[in-house]
């Protein structure tokens, strides 16, 4: 079948090419043509870009190299000409598309099943992100959308919520996002670095809190290795290093512990079997994850330091039997929602 993806694509994060590139290549590897729907509007562009420059010479020029990193990997995403409308589906997701207070991204009517070019459609692994079901009281036109979809399905627990209101039903099927249906290493870009804590949050506000940064500042201290953050210049580091999303699977492969806060840094830590402490406390869809492989134990807080976390490794023996059963019923749920729609 030729089926369209509507989802976020081309943005510099590397949780949105996880995502986007695992749905892809899964659905490749089940024999059929896959392709992004153009929806990254003008907006979209000119606000990532604002946000990765006019901040200052050194961070502009690590900017420019994350620019062209990520430009390097892009190329595997195959994305369908504006013109193009002849799709025999359309599947929605995954990540954060419904998460309509986001100031990010455009909404797209698209990614909620308005307007799309093809009238079968169900959606996969969407997330609502910190929007509810009141945030969309002045756009009930993108909620009958989401009514009409022939199938849904969510990726955590706040979107399963959301969907039980929307479609007023108990029965909402939780799948995994797509970066957990495919093998990494296949892709992955290796790193000759060793021996290091791999930091894995936005910079500025966005990022780790001043409590935060010490806490980890002290736990390097205490194993004697330098803090590299990936993917984002964060100067409260040893280093910084600008690198694709190819390359980060690469230094995460390498490092010694990984520190995060974020929902891919999460779950590409757990599928690459490392021992990560979650900064991620308060956070829903991270918080949800954690909660859905048995691994609430990894978040930090007052009550549970870095010591105490990283003296009770991650048993990688049970985490892994979990994920099994829930890849099993991820693709399940796809083939079988691709078959009843053919």
């Amino acid at each position: 079948m030729k089926i369209g993806l509507a989802t976020i694509y081309k943005c510099y994060n590397f949780g949105s090419f996880y995502q986007a590139y695992g749905l892809q290549k899964h659905l490749e590897d089940l024999g059929h043509n896959v392709y992004f729907l153009p929806l990254d509007d003008l907006y979209n562009k000119k606000y990532r870009l604002r946000k990765q420059f006019n901040r200052d010479i050194k961070r502009d020029l690590f900017s420019l190299k994350s620019c062209l990193a990520y430009n390097n990997d892009w190329h595997l995403l195959k994305i369908a000409k504006k013109s193009d409308r002849d799709f025999d589906l359309i599947i929605i997701g995954s990540d954060e598309i419904w998460s309509i207070n986001n100031k990010t991204f455009t909404p797209a009517p698209e990614y909620y099943g308005v307007n799309l070019p093809c009238e079968k459609a169900f959606c996969y692994a969407t997330c609502v992100g910190r929007s509810g079901f009141s945030d969309f009281k002045e756009r009930p036109d993108l909620l009958e959308g989401i009514r009409a979809l022939s199938f849904v399905s969510a990726r955590d627990e706040a979107t399963e919520s959301f969907l039980k209101t929307v479609l007023n039903r108990d029965d909402i099927p939780r799948v995994l996002d797509p970066s957990f249906l495919i093998d990494w290493g296949k892709i992955e870009k290796p790193v000759s670095r060793k021996n290091y804590i791999l930091v894995y949050t936005y910079d500025g506000s966005w990022g780790f809190s001043n409590e935060q940064i010490k806490a980890t500042k002290d736990f390097a201290k205490s194993q004697n290795l330098p803090l590299v953050s990936v993917g984002f210049k964060n100067d409260w580091c040893d280093k910084s290093v600008a690198a694709s999303p190819r390359e980060f699977l690469g230094y995460l492969r390498n490092a010694s512990f990984v520190v995060t806060d974020t929902f891919h840094g999460t779950a590409m830590s757990i599928q690459y079997k490392k021992q990560f402490i979650s900064m991620g406390k308060g956070k829903q869809k991270v918080e949800s994850l954690l909660d859905e492989f048995g691994l609430a134990n990894r978040v930090c807080s007052d009550e549970n330091p870095f010591e105490k976390i990283v003296s009770n490794p991650v048993d990688y023996t049970a985490v892994d039997k979990i994920i099994g059963e829930k890849r099993d019923f991820s693709k399940a749920f796809l083939s079988e929602k691709i078959h009843a729609l053919k």
